[in-house]
């Protein structure tokens, strides 16, 4: 018992860590110290008041009738006079010790009809572990159907005990009787002992259920029994699916989905160089991936986060084409629904992010100041900002640069543009050969040598710390992300310089001119 317990409180410290909000709700303590309770034998404490007759002196009849009345026990988790259960080590098998002086015929029926009984055994204490709510929903499911099998199970024990009670039944009757149930318990107990060893919960219950109903196939009995039981335990987990693909939204208190939420704020976006919230905030579990969904787990995680960021910014979406996910041999029916919940949740973000908050507008915005687009405001601007961008970093003052970038703004064609505020003036700490270096760094083994480095001895001139930077708001900021600036801004800065340097070179090819009109003699000195 003390493992188990152990089990439980692990699991449930776990979950509820993962659900502050609400704490997992539990049995009650005697659940579990009332041992009577379980459909399963009672170790060393003997119920039975009678005194028990040596069986080797009765004649063969009697025996067989004896025995038959122990079997009709033993088969419901209660211990006969004669046949006893022997005490579990570990998570092995159940084992009986029967009478050594039973007539060798008879014997050799019980020790056949014996596996049935540790089956049923094995089966009850799986129904009773899985029942608590500290191993999920799937699990919880599992075990309820194999409880609703284990009812029908007691109800022909109670009908083959109405006939021994007539004196109608021997036990080769029994042991025909009890043909059909044994393949059945074994089924399930093989399941049950599966899922113990895996310590499988949500997902991984589904893929062992999924791969033991294929590997029926050809017995299609026991398909259909594996079947039954993966369509009543995927029904909790396709409840969380649909709400993930249908709505963006995750509730699994249990940790069983194949999809994870972490805490992330979408503030710190416009801080983060890469694109956390995206990338951080949804994550798959492999392990609870079930082997059905494998191929599509990408595109359910995908479908689930474009419909949760349209309804971050406040609009309730719901898929049109909602139809309820059951659980079948035939993996077509599940990739056509979910693709259709793809295509629509995808359309929605596109839409979402082209029309109402116009990113190609912004795009275009992005491409007059960091590509240099617009001709005209870069002239006005470098005309108004050379004498200030000459001086060294430490000397610019900020805001001063700001003011002549708005005037700019204000004076050129880009008075125009919607999201001329949304540009702003970034000094960078480094040269842009530097930056570059920092960025093909990361991740090698150079990084702590760069970053570690002092900044270079020559003090950097405004020209050369100039940048522009870019205020984008989220949802937009899923994709014009730190990185993608800092890329525009690289381009910008190269670009810049570039644009200065051919400022200079025009300089100097005016003054230039104005030196060919010197007569010849002090041309040659020039």
């Amino acid at each position: 018992q003390q493992p188990l317990e152990l089990t439980r409180k692990i699991l449930r410290d776990k979950q509820n860590k993962k659900n502050s909000g609400q704490p997992i709700p539990g049995f009650p303590s005697w659940v579990y110290e009332r041992p009577a309770l379980i459909g399963d034998f009672l170790i060393g404490t003997s119920l039975s008041t009678d005194t028990t007759v040596p069986i080797g002196t009765l004649p063969l009849a009697s025996q067989e009738s004896m025995i038959v009345e122990d079997l009709l026990y033993v088969l419901i988790g209660v211990d006969g006079r004669y046949i006893t259960a022997q005490p579990l080590i570990g998570r092995q098998n159940r084992m009986f010790s029967v009478d050594p002086n039973l007539d060798l015929s008879i014997k050799e029926l019980v020790t056949r009809i014996l596996p049935v009984a540790a089956s049923y055994s094995a089966v009850t204490r799986f129904i009773e572990e899985k029942s608590s709510f500290e191993y999920g929903q799937v699990n919880h499911a599992l075990a309820a159907a194999m409880r609703t099998l284990i009812k029908e199970y007691m109800i022909l024990i109670t009908q083959l005990e109405h006939l021994q009670r007539q004196g109608l039944l021997s036990l080769q009757k029994l042991w025909f009787y009890i043909q059909p149930t044994m393949r059945t318990l074994e089924i399930l107990a093989s399941l049950a002992t599966s899922v113990d060893k895996g310590e499988c919960m949500g997902g991984s219950t589904l893929s062992l259920l999924h791969d033991k109903t294929f590997n029926y196939t050809g017995d299609s009995q026991a398909q259909e029994l594996c079947l039954y039981l993966t369509k009543a335990a995927s029904v909790p987990y396709f409840e969380i699916l649909e709400k993930w693909i249908y709505r963006g939204i995750i509730n699994d208190p249990y940790s069983e989905f194949m999809v994870e939420e972490h805490e992330l704020q979408k503030e710190k976006i416009q801080e983060d160089y890469n694109d956390k919230y995206w990338d951080q905030r949804y994550t798959v579990v492999q392990q609870q991936i079930p082997s059905f969904l494998q191929k599509m787990a990408d595109k359910i995680l995908n479908t689930g986060k474009y419909l949760n960021v349209v309804r971050e910014c406040g609009r309730d979406v719901t898929c049109p084409v909602a139809k309820e996910v059951i659980y079948t041999l035939k993996e077509r029916a599940y990739v056509e629904q979910i693709e259709k919940a793809y295509n629509y949740a995808s359309k929605v973000l596109l839409d979402f992010l082209m029309e109402e908050k116009e990113l190609v507008a912004h795009l275009r915005s992005i491409k007059h100041y960091f590509l240099m687009d617009q001709g005209d405001f870069f002239v006005h601007f470098m005309d108004l900002t050379e004498e200030e961008l000459k001086k060294p970093v430490d000397d610019i003052i900020t805001t001063r640069l700001e003011a002549l970038l708005e005037l700019a703004l204000r004076m050129s064609t880009a008075n125009t543009d919607p999201f001329k505020d949304d540009l702003k003036i970034d000094l960078m700490p480094h040269d842009l050969i530097t930056q570059l270096l920092r960025v093909l760094a990361i991740e090698t083994k150079q990084e702590k040598a760069i970053i570690s480095a002092d900044p270079t001895e020559l003090t950097l001139s405004g020209l050369e710390a100039f940048s522009f930077d870019y205020i984008v708001k989220w949802p937009l900021s899923l994709i014009i992300n730190r990185k993608a600036l800092t890329r525009y801004q690289m381009l910008f800065r190269h670009m810049f310089y570039c644009k200065h340097v051919e400022r200079q070179l025009c300089n100097v090819w005016i003054s230039n001119k104005t030196a060919k009109q010197f007569s010849l003699h002090s041309a040659k000195w020039y």
